[in-house]
């Protein structure tokens, strides 16, 4: 067993002195782009409730993407700053910030008080960045509002090779060069071996898998070792003996909690008794793609991890951590299952396999929910303190059952349907719900200021939010304590929410009663944006919270035992609302607001078949909205504008499709991939158009309602 004693600190003053110093720009960084994400997602608000056949909708909204495009530099410089890549790059991060704030707040006054007038004049040029799939703004790259699609077929060392040529194909070379050629300190390459030993013995599958990446990338011209790979999968940092890293001072500070949610329902709760599903990953978007695999060995499977690279804004490393996911054997992993949580005790923290890993091995290998219970229950309880994504343990579901392993040993609690009242439905968020989490070391000190609800699981008695950043007591129990109220206040709002939303639907949720629940926003309490915000300070009143919010980065909905798997970059609706005042992240350049949706099938052929008759269908109803406008529309201009890319996309995937005929295995699923990719455009693109004049349904306001209500038109 790891020594889990916890560290001597020789000097707490020299050690904050030092961190404030070193990291001085983060942390100025922080609270003004949580200024900048608020009065964005304001602006994004009003714009939502402008129809978009509206003659200013799309002066407003070009200004609007402008504005977003001013935040996603920001955060672009800042990265590139801490790469050392980008010449003056604080400087440049923090003069876009504020550029963001200039324009966001034009952007907002001009949509109250219905000004005519353009607000904004000068506006990036987006080209295409050289030798990738990808837009760029200057010398910035830009997160593709399509999720890309990567498909891996072979062996583990093939896979892991064609993942990585496939990734450099879609962003350039530049996105894994900050990982390629690292060294090392001695301790570090210990935390490696250490880890390394763990995967051997519980997932040796994916050891070879990152030989395969390491030698992709360095084929596609990044030198990669597979020392590399593996800090990508398990980073360098020895397990921590402290909640939330709170005491370790080399990682204190780290990660922010991430916040997500995820729904399923089966059995007696959907119209046909199948598995239905939904999540969300609420946190900075950044470059992601969805893995399309099919092994020689074990199950084909889908999986949305967060990062291609393994590092998430504003968090830090989570390997490959990411959701949902789902088998051909009607498996899904739909969440992490209510990070942080925390309940296992100390003694039992170490080594292990971190979640990345542990997804993608079950969802290989496991057939049923029961089945993956039984691995998770069986892997290691792993480094508990750094949850959200140093441990197993989540939420899996198929068509007969589900479960959230909310502390897989001492205790063991196992959260089932019916514990918060649900009928063959559960759902998570980012807090512990069990009545048994009590248990939680963390918790315990402050039992009495804890409270369970019957359908939303623990939440602090009274709630003050904290301030952000305080290390005045880096190591001490009440500041774990005030996080986690922060966390679990917000979350058992969502929890409450999603009961709300499905008990009076059991019987009768299907796949689009999913997507409507996320297309659902939540409910400000009454009052200006001040007064509102004023109250939120005093005691964390932020009326109805969502799983649908302005901190959507990733929407995904499945039908394992159709295939069906759906993905949406940013919110699934415009103009939802934040989760805070002053939100940890904010909206996505080019917000669609539409779902992709490709079926896993027997092999990657079918997987860009089932794009492909999407992107037709799809692409026939956007040109029938268009031809049905009536002359003169303002609708007409975007619309048309949309639907001429649509059909570019198509006709590349055509003649994709064609070449991966002729070609070699390794070849044809690189094509064949490229091809989904582009047919999964045409789906976006057309979507975009036709929903700008036949918005689709969410879930209404009065959650008793029989009748969903349509989004602005």
């Amino acid at each position: 067993m790891t020594d889990i004693t916890p560290r001597k600190n020789p000097s707490k003053f020299m050690k904050v002195a030092r961190y404030f110093f070193e990291n001085a720009n983060p942390i100025r960084l922080i609270p003004l782009h949580e200024k900048v994400h608020s009065i964005l997602i304001r602006a994004n608000i009003e714009l939502g409730k402008l129809s978009p056949q509206d003659p200013i909708f799309a002066l407003r909204l070009r200004e609007f993407n402008q504005a977003v495009l001013e935040l996603q530099k920001s955060k672009w410089y800042a990265e590139a700053a801490g790469r050392k890549i980008v010449k003056d790059g604080w400087r440049k991060c923090f003069q876009a910030a504020n550029r963001s704030i200039q324009l966001g707040n034009r952007v907002y006054t001009a949509l109250v008080e219905k000004s005519t007038q353009p607000v904004v004049t000068e506006f990036d040029a987006i080209t295409p960045m050289p030798g990738t799939e990808i837009d760029c703004a200057g010398d910035m790259p830009i997160l593709p509002a399509s999720n890309p699609v990567v498909i891996l077929q072979g062996s583990d060392y093939e896979m892991g090779y064609q993942y990585a040529r496939q990734v450099i194909q879609i962003f350039g070379r530049w996105v894994f060069t900050h990982k390629a050629g690292r060294s090392f300190t001695e301790d570090e390459y210990q935390v490696h071996r250490n880890y390394e030993a763990q995967m051997r013995q519980h997932t040796p599958e994916l050891l070879d898998m990152i030989r395969g990446w390491a030698d992709g990338a360095t084929a596609s011209g990044v030198a990669m070792s597979y020392e590399d790979v593996l800090d990508i999968w398990a980073g360098h940092s020895r397990p921590t003996n402290f909640y939330q890293a709170k005491g370790d001072w080399d990682k204190a500070m780290d990660r922010m909690p991430i916040l997500c949610s995820g729904v399923a329902a089966w059995g007696r709760a959907t119209v046909d008794g199948k598995l239905v599903a939904g999540a969300s990953g609420d946190h900075d978007a950044t470059f992601m793609v969805t893995i399309v695999a099919f092994p020689e060995t074990g199950n084909p499977y889908i999986f949305t991890p967060f990062s291609v690279y393994g590092d998430v804004p504003v968090v830090g490393n989570v390997g490959l951590m990411g959701h949902p996911g789902m088998n051909a054997r009607g498996l899904a992993y739909v969440h992490h299952g209510g990070v942080p949580k925390m309940i296992e005790d100390r003694s039992e923290w170490g080594y292990g396999i971190r979640r990345g890993m542990s997804v993608l091995h079950i969802l290989r290998f496991a057939n049923s929910a029961r089945e993956a219970r039984e691995m998770e229950l069986n892997f290691p309880v792993g480094d508990v303190g750094m949850d959200p994504a140093n441990t197993a343990g989540g939420f899996y579901a198929d068509s007969s059952y589900g479960y959230v392993a909310e502390s897989r040993k001492n205790p063991i609690i196992i959260r089932e349907a019916g514990v918060l009242g649900e009928t063959d439905f559960l759902y998570a968020n980012n807090s512990a719900a069990h009545p048994q989490a009590e248990q939680a070391g963390w918790m315990k000190p402050f039992r009495d200021r804890w409270m369970w609800d019957q359908h939303g699981g623990w939440r602090p008695v009274s709630f003050q939010p904290p301030s952000l950043v305080t290390l005045r007591k880096p190591s001490g129990a009440e500041l774990v304590n005030a996080i986690m109220n922060l966390m679990y206040s917000n979350s058992c709002g969502r929890n409450n929410f999603v009961f709300s939303a499905l008990n009076p639907r059991v019987g009768r949720i299907d796949f689009d009663t999913i997507q409507r629940l996320y297309r659902r926003s939540g409910i400000l309490p009454p009052g200006s944006f001040e007064e509102i915000a004023a109250g939120y300070k005093k005691n964390g009143e932020w009326g109805q919270v969502t799983t649908g919010h302005a901190g959507n980065a990733v929407v995904a909905m499945m039908k394992p035992s159709e295939g069906r798997y759906a993905v949406c970059v940013g919110p699934a609706a415009r103009g939802l609302t934040a989760h805070a005042p002053l939100p940890h992240c904010g909206p996505v350049y080019g917000e669609t607001n539409a779902f992709w949706e490709i079926r896993l099938g027997q092999s990657p052929v079918e997987v860009m078949l089932s794009a492909s008759e999407n992107a037709q269908q799809r692409l026939r109803e956007a040109e029938t909205a268009l031809a049905a406008l009536p002359a003169g529309s303002p609708a007409a201009e975007g619309m048309q504008a949309l639907i001429v890319r649509a059909r570019e996309y198509y006709s590349t995937g055509q003649k994709l499709a064609a070449q991966a005929n002729g070609s070699g295995q390794r070849a044809s699923v690189s094509i064949l991939a490229q091809a989904t990719r582009a047919y999964n455009w045409t789906q976006v693109l057309s979507s975009q158009a036709a929903q700008r004049i036949s918005p689709p349904a969410r879930l209404p306001l009065d959650l008793e309602s029989e009748e969903p209500e349509c989004l602005a038109a």
